[in-house]
């Protein structure tokens, strides 16, 4: 507050974020428990403890705000399943660098382990995608997002003579395909529990493939 007593522009901002943070956090819980096409938003206003008239001072419509929730998770999946590749910064708990078979199975684990917290979403990402072409453009992006951060991951590794890899994009699709996809197989599918078991399984099965392809050794 000013001398004043008057708000200052800072604290109308910071006010503003945690009111957007909010109505996120409500159309999340809207959005999976209604679904895409029952969600309204008179059910996020109330979820949120606003007007629906606040709302639209944050977003556009409720493909806009849909589109935000998504956004969120995926901000949240990617920065989850990237390791800074720096040599000051990629090291284990004890300190020593960690090896490039050890990063690439620290990231598959972290994005996993984002991918397992974030099923709904995920699911309801495919039942959106489905019926929206905007909507399918956006998972086409999110997608392309992955490969492009590890394609440049495996450019770097090949740089510095630790793999060879002749396509790294072409190899960062399949590898990054792969293990998505096994992620939406037991998780949106449900083809198996939601077990901390099948996790670790589904973990040493993205290293193995990863590594495998690379020629890295695999624990």
């Amino acid at each position: 507050m000013s001398d004043s007593g008057n708000t200052t522009s800072s604290d109308r901002e910071a006010r503003a974020e945690r009111r957007r943070e909010g109505i996120l956090a409500a159309a999340r819980t809207v959005f999976l428990r209604d679904g895409y096409h029952d969600a309204k938003l008179t059910g996020v206003a109330t979820e949120a403890g606003c007007s629906v008239g606040t709302l639209y001072t944050y977003f556009a419509d409720r493909d806009a705000l849909l589109a935000a929730v998504l956004a969120d998770v995926e901000n949240e999946m990617r920065s989850a399943g990237h390791q800074d590749q720096r040599p000051d910064r990629s090291t284990g708990a004890g300190g020593a660098r960690l090896t490039p078979a050890e990063q690439i199975s620290a990231t598959n684990r972290a994005y996993l382990a984002s991918y397992r917290k974030n099923r709904s979403i995920m699911a309801l990402m495919e039942q959106v995608a489905q019926a929206d072409e905007n909507f399918s453009r956006q998972r086409l992006l999110r997608a392309d997002g992955f490969i492009d951060r590890n394609a440049r991951a495996l450019e770097r590794l090949t740089t510095e003579g630790a793999i060879t890899v002749e396509d790294p994009e072409m190899t960062a699709m399949a590898l990054s395909a792969a293990v998505s996809r096994m992620a939406y197989i037991v998780w949106v599918d449900g083809r198996y529990p939601d077990t901390d078991d099948v996790f670790e399984r589904l973990c040493a099965t993205a290293d193995r493939i990863w590594l495998g392809t690379l020629g890295l050794p695999v624990n």
